[in-house]
């Protein structure tokens, strides 16, 4: 198969890499082309067009069995983040319907969920944002949806994996904190199961659906530091006052995600179903890193 990866970052270098150890096409695009060299090195034909300006998707052709959508802002600020979630999946989404993809992928996020009171979520959870990232994001979906019968939603949670993962960075440095009680509800998802859930979405031949990616068990930021703590023989972080909402771009949400209805679609089997067995990995890493 032929795969365009729109926005071919952490996520999406890992992706093109397992689609071509299975044997597929992968073009991967980014606005600049500061990281061509390591995308050819990974065998990824690297594209360089920004998909905020009109017209510049002309530049890919309309070969493509597979696209995947894993935009990001990573210039900061609201009128970024509108412009490529806002103005770029519109022109995505009018490029998409010239096109004849079989299967497309759009890589949203779980803070399209503004819960605050540690509830479960599903796709079907009512109350959404009423402004911030979160409804920019739900409006790209929106857009996607309609850009063709083949377009697969999925939600991903908050992403870690080698060399990503805040709060376990901040705790190896030695800079964390734990906020109020730290009864706070964390919903994290390996970068590795992300990338087989997107390719499990692609190998369905375009299943249309909204669903949910991220592991087994929520966890509350005093058990993720306690956890962190006891396995490193590190000492728990301070405690500090709950922060101001208002100081957060994407605020501050307090849920629990479910990923029941991807795993019972599509069969699927997390490789890293706790964060348990996915940081256990990480702390190695760092450990080694430390070492050298």
């Amino acid at each position: 198969m032929r795969a365009s990866i729109i926005g071919c970052g952490y996520v999406g270098q890992a992706l093109g890499q397992r689609l071509i150890a299975l044997g597929h096409d992968v073009t991967g695009v980014r606005r600049s082309p500061d990281h061509n060299t390591r995308l050819a090195r990974l065998g990824i034909r690297p594209v360089n067009l920004d998909i905020t300006e009109d017209g510049a998707l002309a530049k890919l052709n309309d070969l493509y069995d597979w696209v995947v959508i894993a935009a990001a802002s990573s210039r900061g600020g609201d009128e970024a983040y509108k412009r490529v979630y806002g103005l770029g999946s519109e022109n995505i989404a009018r490029w998409l319907k010239s096109v004849d993809a079989r299967t497309v992928v759009f890589i949203s996020s779980t803070s399209v969920y503004p819960q605050i009171n540690g509830e479960w979520v599903s796709e079907n959870s009512a109350a959404p944002p009423e402004n911030g990232p979160g409804k920019i994001l739900l409006e790209a979906e929106q857009t996607m949806a309609t850009a063709g019968p083949t377009v697969t939603l999925l939600r991903s949670s908050g992403i870690y994996g080698p060399s990503r993962g805040h709060l376990f960075r901040r705790f190896m440095s030695g800079n964390a904190v734990v906020e109020g009680d730290g009864s706070r509800y964390l919903n994290m998802v390996h970068r590795d199961d992300l990338v087989e859930t997107i390719i499990a979405a692609l190998k369905s031949g375009g299943r249309r659906g909204l669903y949910n990616i991220t592991d087994d068990e929520p966890v509350t930021q005093l058990d993720f530091f306690e956890w962190l703590s006891e396995t490193t023989g590190r000492p728990m972080p301070p405690f500090v006052p709950n922060p101001d909402p208002s100081t957060r771009r994407r605020g501050i949400t307090n849920k629990r995600i479910s990923n029941k209805l991807f795993k019972e679609t599509f069969g699927f089997k997390y490789k890293y179903p706790t964060f348990r067995q996915g940081f256990e990995g990480l702390k190695k890493l760092e450990s080694d890193s430390v070492r050298r």
